[in-house]
């Protein structure tokens, strides 16, 4: 359980950096998990259309993060979207497994 529970978030211009409290760190890039984001409106709701509202973001920053009960991070980005909720699980799966964050209807 401990691999999934963030000890340090911090950001730059092009990561977040979780530091988990099993001791690994992390590295995201900020516009892969803004090109990823898993809300509603960029994945296309329940139609074909996801990833239409995220396709073009060349350049992207990251703002401000909060944490979401004890499960997830709401990233808020340059371009004021804050809609999407990163679960601490799923961050965790895609730095373990080298392919960044992947949102669930991705996964296979």
């Amino acid at each position: 359980m401990l691999d999934t529970i963030p000890e340090d978030i911090q950001y730059n211009n092009t990561s977040l950096i979780i530091r988990w409290k099993d001791g690994k760190e992390c590295s995201y890039d900020l516009l892969q998990l803004r090109r990823k984001c898993p809300c509603a409106q960029c994945r296309g709701g329940h139609g074909p259309v996801a990833n239409r509202q995220t396709d073009g973001i060349q350049q992207i920053r990251l703002v401000s993060w909060k944490k979401v009960g004890r499960y997830a991070l709401q990233l808020t980005f340059s371009d004021n979207h804050d809609l999407g909720i990163y679960t601490y699980d799923l961050l965790r799966k895609g730095c373990d497994e080298g392919t960044g964050y992947v949102p669930p209807d991705e996964r296979g």
